[in-house]
């Protein structure tokens, strides 16, 4: 039987997303145990694929991939010691500590800027300013091979024309002509393919082909950044 996700998790998060609380979570421990694991076996699929698509991601695991529910409280007013989503991020080079293109998902409420319960998608998220300067490098010079990746039928289907980003420059980044008639495309600071699960796949048996699918879409986006920060 294909991996499915556990019924129980969007009910969970909304309740842990009313009660975000160390009591609520520990009494309902057995249920955050049972959503956790059924995501585990769902990560562990999905990595089978994606490792044969994508050679760089290396021996990785679920465990290496999936992030702790427990939020960072260090540098953040909110107190809330919980998220209320679960999440994995495949990174190549296999170590997702740094900043590197990857294949991400997060499933719960809406939050970090995502709409809908499940988004995933894949790019890079806060490149260092060395990567970002590597990356409209290698855009502005092979334009031609970005346009292809960013226009093929299968990456619109899932990501449309517009990356998922912290910020868009109102100006060309310094060093590119502004009349370029592609500038636009420098603009950005994250490079990310992002998509929104329609609700009704997502605990059922469509689900794991369904993000297979928009991963596969987004490989090559990947691969383009790598070649940029890497020379490849």
């Amino acid at each position: 039987m294909k991996a499915l996700l556990h019924p129980d998790t969007l009910q969970f998060f909304n309740e842990l997303n009313i009660s975000n609380n160390k009591d609520w979570f520990l009494a309902n421990k057995e249920r955050w145990e049972a959503i956790r694991a059924k995501f585990v076996d769902f990560t562990a699929e999905v990595i089978k694929v994606m490792t044969e698509l994508d050679p760089s991601l290396g021996n990785i695991t679920p465990q290496s991939c999936l992030y702790r529910i427990n939020r960072d409280l260090r540098f953040t007013p909110d107190k809330r010691p919980y998220k209320t989503h679960i999440a994995f991020f495949l990174p190549t080079g296999g170590n997702r500590r740094c900043a590197v293109p990857g294949y991400y998902m997060q499933l719960g409420i809406e939050d970090y800027g995502l709409h809908g319960n499940c988004s995933l998608g894949g790019g890079i998220f806060m490149p260092t300013p060395q990567t970002l300067n590597a990356i409209r490098q290698e855009i502005f010079y092979n334009t031609d091979d970005f346009l292809a990746i960013i226009n093929n039928k299968d990456y619109k289907r899932y990501f449309g024309s517009k990356f998922f980003t912290t910020k868009v420059l109102s100006r060309p980044p310094k060093g590119y002509p502004a009349d370029w008639p592609h500038v636009n495309l420098l603009k950005y600071k994250d490079y990310c393919s992002m998509h929104e699960v329609p609700q009704e796949l997502i605990f059922g048996e469509d689900m794991l082909p369904h993000v297979l699918d928009a991963f596969r879409a987004t490989v090559p986006l990947n691969l383009f950044i790598q070649r940029a920060m890497y020379g490849l």
